[in-house]
């Protein structure tokens, strides 16, 4: 079941968004408490007149324009002259009072109380307004003007109530100190959602220093199924494969050594054997010249095995480069098997050896490089031929087994186990461990053997069961 990925950008945006809104509600009830619990403690703090006198003074100023050119003659006339800016401007409960040069009231329609003394009440407002830059206590407003009523001049007093408009929902520091309260609360909601996936992605950074730091057995924990989870996941497989990779680097190396050391010994021996008999023969220690000879034919047959080794470490060395390209050709293999026998079937009964064929009928073509191939027999053959059992025979067969050409060679040898037969195609694994000499071998042949084969996509693989050893290659035709 394959598992959906979440975006970890989609989660961050989400949380985001999520954060913005429930901080607006919290911030939105944490300031309704606020602004409950100052009004009652504090019932002035949140008033504001500032703008209802400013808005008031404007209205006056613009009624007294507009009624300077009006000759009123009697209380008939200011009513229907006035009651239309009380009816316009009632949210301020605008009220007219028309008094004469002796005070005497012509005409009332405010909403003050009493007969109040206008001159005093006048002066009062004008020295509470004029010395109050923030006003934020109540005080009635009223505004002292002249009219023409008949041949003299009247005095028109307008009235109002100020309109009270709170003190938050205007000053800009207070706005700009709420976007910071309500930004705070955000960004606190959104570290509070998003800290474990934070956590975490510190954890994965502790993991790729661990990992860095060459512990490749340390891993990360993978949680979720987003790109961290997919991040984790992929670093673990990194470690893997770089551990792989180390281990398999630290085989070659071992394997470099080995050879190193191997080849070494066996060059050393028949070297040392060389230099010897040449001594003897330039310091003239020999008996006869026949046994100069002698010395002079072991020496040439040392150099010999000397060349042989060395041309089989650089096949093998070859063979295991990523630079070999291989000359192929269509051949029939059954030919080319019959030819193999008859070049091995004397020197196998000089040794004491039968080889016994079982070679199918049908022909079977297969694309190969011919050189190389018949070298991976020769090997094959040359191994039968020095440890078979003697006198005994050597089987030889070619079947085809589902589109694949399958060649098996058997012969008869004790000095193997089921344990350690796999480790014959090892370079310079030799079964019998008291054979050392590089005279009888390099150790080299079985190894080539299977290099060749896996070059051409093949398999080679060996078994041993009472007493007889079967080489089986499968090639595809």
């Amino acid at each position: 079941m394959k598992v959906k990925i979440v975006g970890i950008q989609t989660k961050f945006v989400v949380s985001f968004i999520f954060s913005l809104i429930v901080s607006f509600f919290i911030y939105i009830v944490l300031y309704s408490s606020y602004i409950n619990f100052e009004s009652q403690k504090y019932p002035y703090k949140f008033q504001n007149y500032n703008y209802s006198f400013s808005k008031l003074t404007y209205i006056t100023r613009n009624i007294c324009l507009n009624i300077n050119d009006v000759h009123f003659n009697n209380k008939s006339q200011y009513k229907s002259v006035l009651s239309k800016y009380e009816t316009e401007y009632s949210k301020y409960k605008l009220g007219f009072i028309v008094t004469d040069p002796q005070d005497k009231i012509l005409y009332n329609s405010s909403k003050l109380p009493g007969n109040p003394n206008l001159e005093k009440t006048y002066s009062d407002f004008l020295k509470y307004f004029d010395h109050t830059k923030n006003i934020t206590m109540y005080h009635d407003y009223i505004f002292k003007t002249s009219i023409k009523t008949g041949d003299h001049i009247s005095i028109l007093w307008i009235t109002a109530s100020p309109v009270n408009i709170p003190h938050d929902s205007i000053g800009t520091l207070e706005g700009f100190k709420n976007v910071v309260i309500l930004l705070f609360i955000c960004m606190l909601l959104f570290f509070l959602i998003t800290r474990h996936r934070m956590k975490y992605i510190n954890e994965i950074c502790c993991g790729i220093q661990t990992i860095a730091n060459k512990n490749l057995n340390f891993k990360i924990h993978q949680k979720g199924h987003d790109e961290l989870s997919e991040i984790s996941k992929n670093i673990n497989l990194m470690a893997d494969k770089i551990k792989e990779k180390i281990k398999n680097e630290r085989k070659i190396e071992a394997s470099k050594n080995m050879l190193i050391t191997n080849v070494a010994h066996d060059i050393r021996s028949p070297l040392t054997s060389i230099i010897g008999f040449l001594q003897i023969v330039e310091n003239n220690e020999y008996k006869s010249k026949e046994e100069m000879q002698r010395f002079i034919n072991i020496s040439l047959k040392k150099a010999e095995t000397m060349k042989k080794l060395t041309d089989n470490l650089f096949m093998f060395t070859k063979l295991n480069g990523s630079d070999l390209k291989l000359h192929l050709s269509t051949v029939c293999l059954n030919e080319l098997i019959y030819q193999l026998i008859d070049e091995f079937s004397i020197t196998f009964e000089n040794s004491k050896l039968k080889i016994v064929d079982n070679i199918c009928a049908e022909n079977i073509m297969v694309t190969i490089d011919i050189n190389l191939f018949v070298r991976a027999l020769n090997n094959l053959m040359y191994n039968a031929l020095k440890y078979s059992t003697k006198p005994s025979d050597v089987k030889v067969s070619l079947t085809q087994c589902d589109k694949n050409a399958v060649i098996s060679i058997s012969n008869n040898c004790k000095n193997l186990n089921t344990k350690n037969v796999n480790m014959v195609f090892e370079k310079f694994y030799r079964a019998d461990k008291s054979r050392t000499n590089p005279d009888e071998g390099s150790g080299l042949g079985l190894s080539i053997t299977k290099s060749i084969i896996e070059r051409h996509s093949g398999k080679i693989w060996a078994n041993y069961d009472e007493g007889t050893i079967t080489f089986t290659i499968s090639l595809p035709d």
